[in-house]
């Protein structure tokens, strides 16, 4: 059986390629550094929030071709910024790959204790650090981080005298404990990354109403929101339950906290996504208008 453990947190690790000669075609080296290090990216905007990485080739050595290559975190001074930045980046690529290559049509069988995740897949298992497995999960929700760690293997493959690529978190380690053959690049291969144009944001926000729309459907009522006004359909069937049943009294100048969805387009010349339109999901609660009282 061929067993892995995946180092917890790990500042800098090698990148190998198994090539018969102590060199490789310069296009595939440095394209395939460069998928790296846009996977890198990636994967810490979804572990690290606060904090940039920037990614450092320390050395190159021969053998069987060599690429050290260093994380360097760096603050970017947010309110996120506070947490120390985890550097688990090499755990996060090494168990995607891994997990990806071993795959059959058979399920693998995954057990979850406190600390660690093992999975199995026929003879193959990978022992995993629970934050680094959890993290791993956050990062493949990015198309970005999937499609990179797929042009890495494409990228290598250029060179037709790389035999395969493997990953170790220290320079001695002879095989690298996670390797994929060149016959297996296509496991990992992703369709390439496409850059949303169009978006939807959910948030709470408290609308302030201008014009009610007091029967249910999909007019719009009107509302003030940080300062603008916006037109949104109310779509929450209980709101209305409580407003019929005479629960609730709607009149100009209320306010209502919600669940806003925002849909936004991108715009093609400046990149900025613009609100287009709103929906209000939920209403959970209704505020009166203050009234003046006489003395």
């Amino acid at each position: 059986m061929s067993v892995v453990e995946i180092a917890r947190e790990v500042d800098r690790f090698v990148l190998y390629f198994k090539t018969p000669r102590p060199e490789i075609n310069a296009y595939a080296l440095a394209s395939t550094l460069v998928n790296l290090s846009d996977a890198i990216q990636a994967a810490n905007a979804a572990v690290n929030p606060g904090y940039r990485v920037e990614v450092v080739v320390e050395g190159l050595s021969g053998g069987s071709f060599k690429a050290t290559v260093r994380t360097v975190f760096e603050t970017a001074k947010n309110i996120f910024s506070h947490e120390a930045a985890k550097a688990i980046i090499y755990g996060i690529i090494s168990t995607h790959i891994y997990e990806t290559v071993i795959k059959t049509e058979t399920p693998p069988k995954i057990i979850v204790s406190q600390d660690v995740v093992i999975v199995e897949s026929g003879n193959d298992k990978i022992i995993v650090p629970k934050e680094v497995y959890e993290a791993k999960k956050a990062a493949e929700k990015s198309p970005k981080f999937t499609s990179s760690i797929g042009k890495v293997f494409e990228s290598a493959a250029f060179d037709p005298s790389v035999e395969g690529i493997g990953l170790s978190p220290t320079m001695i380690d002879a095989p690298p404990p996670v390797y994929v053959p060149r016959e297996k690049f296509a496991l990992i291969e992703q369709n390439p990354f496409t850059e949303e144009t169009s978006r939807e944001i959910v948030e709470a926000a408290t609308l302030v109403i201008s014009r009610a729309i007091l029967e249910r459907g999909n007019r719009k009522w009107e509302f003030y929101w940080r300062g603008f006004k916006i037109s949104a359909p109310v779509l929450d069937s209980r709101f209305y339950d409580r407003f019929f049943a005479h629960e609730i009294m709607i009149a100009p100048g209320d306010a209502l906290k919600v669940t806003l969805r925002v849909f936004q387009e991108q715009n093609p010349d400046t990149g900025i996504f613009i609100n287009t339109r709103y929906e209000v999901t939920e209403v959970f609660e209704h505020i009166p208008r203050l009234k003046q009282t006489g003395f």
